[in-house]
């Protein structure tokens, strides 16, 4: 059963932090250091500082970024740069973005999920993940006692009462707008009405939720609950029990989901050579031109338009200064969604053929923009770029629902959520 409820979200006040637009930044796992330095440029108060802060020399364990993050925290909520919303509200928060030359509108349901471990079937993940992230979110939590970013997860509204819910609250005026540069333009609403709020409860009560983004933070927040369980006693509407999420419909006509792209870097010699062998192989390559990253756009639309029951990704580097579109000659079980996935191919026999699952993890790095890796690999910066399609959203379930998993970052949702929007506090009840 889905437990979803009402929360005191902490939030900017902008009488005295500034512009909204000017505070928001993405999630930390898709900000640059240059993309860091440009936030902290932006306002003396933008929520990077507690997101993703800079490690200064002299650091050590518990004076670090951590540490500061959590007094800069309480400095901000005792002069009034943050305040907590007078009653627990749910949140509807519209997003506005355009891709490819589409425009798009993106609606979610912020609330506080009742965690659930992953074998209950009510909260499913997607992917496995790897455990370094998960000791960084660890410590921040430990310092700060709160969530900055929330999760991205899916849910189906068959009766589509949770979206009467949400088309109700937006017909009055929000409490809070943005346009931040790099992300969405979004507006924000607030559902106090305690009706309104039964009305939610009750209509996902018996749903499944998808984990769509966060599975890192998810892992981490259930690890930080059971810490603070052995610390001391847990009553049951303790907020260390929920964690901050936006709900996005899996009908939502703003659902993006693109492909995760990779990289080889640092193989030697040998192992690049062997496997380029392995991808002559066993691959049909189309050769596309020289490796232009001005074309990645056209590049992605010709690998789209391979018929989805073929195995198909894109290379960059297989011959040198080259592109390809891989078609794989040995047909995928289109019986088996998760066994079909371009992605698990890839990774548990292409891959595989040359790299062991701990060099594979030292060789391969992720990348969400497809022109970042042909720069990449024409800067030398890596061997050999793949350029990967999404993941349709109907296999995608199927996988989900199966309680399945694909590779590490084998989706991407587009855009990232905003953090800082609505914060979540991890200090008494909810």
């Amino acid at each position: 059963m889905v437990d979803v409820r009402p929360f005191r979200g902490v939030r900017y006040n902008t009488r005295s932090a500034g512009d909204l637009s000017t505070l928001l930044c993405p999630p930390f796992d898709v900000i640059s250091e240059a993309e860091r330095e440009g936030l902290y440029a932006g306002s003396p108060f933008n929520v990077i500082r507690l997101e993703w802060g800079r490690d200064e020399p002299g650091d050590t364990p518990g004076n670090d970024w951590y540490a500061r993050a959590a007094a800069l925290q309480a400095e901000w909520l005792a002069s009034g740069v943050l305040q907590e919303d007078d009653s627990a509200s749910m949140y509807v928060i519209e997003e506005t973005f355009s891709y490819a030359g589409n425009d798009y509108v993106r609606q979610g349901l912020i609330s506080a999920i009742r965690f659930e471990e992953f074998d209950s079937g009510v909260v499913l993940p997607h992917e496995f993940t790897r455990p370094g992230p998960k000791v960084d979110r660890l410590e921040l939590m430990r310092s700060a006692h709160a969530n900055y970013s929330p999760l991205m997860v899916l849910y189906r509204d068959p009766d589509s009462a949770v979206s009467a819910v949400m088309k109700r609250a937006i017909t009055g005026p929000p409490v809070a707008d943005a346009a931040p540069e790099g992300l969405p333009s979004m507006r924000l609403w607030r559902i106090s009405d305690p009706a309104e709020i039964q009305n939610v409860t009750a209509a996902l009560a018996d749903t499944q939720l998808y984990l769509a983004d966060g599975h890192h933070r998810y892992e981490t927040a259930l690890t930080y609950r059971d810490e603070v369980r052995e610390s001391r006693a847990v009553g049951g509407n303790d907020a260390v029990n929920f964690r901050l999420m936006t709900l996005i419909s899996v009908d939502d006509p703003g659902l993006l989901l693109l492909g995760y792209h990779r990289q080889l870097q640092d193989a030697s010699d040998d192992e690049l050579a062997k496997f380029r062998e392995y991808i002559n192989a066993a691959f049909d390559l189309e050769d596309r031109g020289a490796i232009d990253p001005a074309s990645a756009a056209e590049f992605e639309t010709a690998l789209n338009a391979v018929p989805q029951d073929r195995v198909a990704i894109g290379f960059a580097g297989v011959a040198p200064g080259r592109l390809h579109i891989g078609v794989m000659r040995d047909p995928a079980d289109a019986a088996d969604e998760l066994a079909a996935s371009d992605y698990t191919r890839l990774h548990d026999e292409v891959i595989r053929s040359t790299f062991a699952l701990d060099r594979e993890q030292a060789v391969i790095a992720f990348e969400h923009s497809a022109a970042a890796v042909l720069r990449a690999v024409s800067a030398d910066a890596a061997q050999v770029g793949f350029i990967m399609r999404a993941v349709p959203i109907g296999p995608f379930e199927t996988i989900v629902k199966r309680g399945q998993r694909l590779p590490s970052k084998s989706t991407y949702f587009h855009p990232k959520l905003h953090t800082g929007a609505v914060i979540q506090s991890l200090e008494g009840e909810l």
